[in-house]
């Protein structure tokens, strides 16, 4: 959280990329070991995953799974086919489908966009800080003077008026910057970066969540029931690594050639990994969703599906206030340099108490690529043919 506080340090970058390089090779064996372990509670058979970087993929998996639907499930199955352009059609994803030998859903793996990300951390600073705008802003109101004739007996607290709620942000951002605000770690920490989404018979749940009991690697806590449009029951899920000669063993020899592309020297990553894996947590957690076939259809093609909620969250940021808005660009800008070309960084583009439009933020991630971001009409180079005009 100390970019939140524009608090950079040089290996920042450095240490950001390697996390992104190493987290996921570390924590992959043992997430795939929890969802075969659980798939096979009720029914051991082999089980067959596929990667997948669009959701179409999954839905069709979906559709083609559906060898005996109900009512509800073969009416929206046929909605889809008749308009899939409807369906947010393309929306990249990183997921693992998992499937039985008939090709029957047992479970559904994803890791969290970086978009994604940024978006809750910039509800959790809004959370954080709502209260104290509110505060300030109260305070501000109460303080401007006011005329005799609106001064009456009982008479209500006066509404903050236009441009008190921008300046008691601007108070709150200048606390933050001198620190005498500070934003808690804890309350920022997003536990579904991973999600696990077991799709099981409702008469299996209650075996399921009983062999969460017996798997010694891993500690359910946190259980939420979702009963509306859409059915499921939620788990947070630390889940312990292998030792750490097992992590190492299993990445010995591997390629790193892909790391240059993010800035990171290749001959040093074999070391840097060894004291990766021998100084990081030895647990991490995942979210654990237990859904039925006909529950996980209503999330991919029914009343409650995803993207759309995707859509109403972010139709709320504008009014979550500056300070989220750009906790959410820097949250962005961070992950982002964490998967591009460079590990270098001096300084931060955007300030939490700064005022920028979303066109900065995009052209300040893009030019984390390949340089400054072309978007203009007439190339640059070749404007010079134009200066006689």
């Amino acid at each position: 959280m100390r970019w939140l506080a524009d608090r950079v340090e040089p290996e920042d970058g450095r240490v950001l990329t390697e996390i992104f390089a190493f987290e996921r090779a570390i924590t992959a064996p043992t997430v795939r070991r929890f969802v075969a372990d659980l798939c096979r509670v009720c029914r051991r058979e082999d089980l067959y995953l596929e990667r997948t970087t669009n959701k179409d993929e999954l839905r069709e998996a979906i559709v083609a799974a559906a060898a005996h639907p109900t009512s509800r499930v073969a009416e929206l199955i046929d909605w889809y086919r008749q308009l899939p352009e409807e369906f947010f059609p393309r929306t990249p994803v990183r997921m693992s489908i998992v499937t039985h030998r008939n090709g029957r859903l047992a479970a559904i793996i994803r890791r969290k966009r970086i978009r994604r990300i940024a978006d809750k951390v910039s509800r959790r600073v809004a959370a954080q800080l709502s209260a104290e705008v509110e505060k300030v802003a109260e305070a501000l109101a109460a303080s401007r003077p006011r005329a005799a004739a609106e001064i009456v007996v009982n008479d209500r607290p006066p509404s903050t008026p236009a441009g008190i709620r921008g300046a008691a942000e601007r108070l709150v951002a200048d606390r933050i910057r001198s620190g005498r605000i500070a934003l808690d770690p804890e309350r920022q920490r997003v536990d579904d970066v991973i999600g696990v989404k077991l799709i099981a018979n409702a008469g299996d749940m209650a075996t399921i969540e009983a062999a969460l009991d017996d798997l010694d690697y891993a500690w359910a806590h946190n259980r939420e029931v979702h009963d509306g449009s859409y059915v499921g029951i939620h788990h947070l899920v630390d889940l312990e690594l292998p030792p750490n000669e097992a992590v190492l063993d299993s990445m010995r020899g591997i390629d790193w050639t892909f790391a240059a592309r993010r800035g990171l020297p290749v001959a040093e990553l074999d070391g840097r990994f060894r004291s990766y894996v021998e100084s990081c947590s030895r647990t991490f957690r995942v979210e654990l969703i237990l859904t039925t076939f006909e529950d996980l259809v209503e999330s991919e093609f029914g009343a409650c599906i995803h993207e759309q909620r995707i859509l109403d969250q972010r139709d709320l940021a504008g009014d979550f206030g500056r300070l989220a808005q750009n906790a959410s660009s820097i949250i962005e800008y961070m992950l982002r340099l964490a998967t591009s070309p460079t590990v270098d960084i001096d300084e931060l583009p955007f300030k939490i108490w700064g005022r920028y439009i979303r066109d900065t933020v995009a052209h300040k991630i893009a030019a984390l690529g390949d340089g400054e971001p072309t978007e203009w009409l007439v190339p640059s180079e070749h404007l010079e043919d134009l200066m006689p005009l």
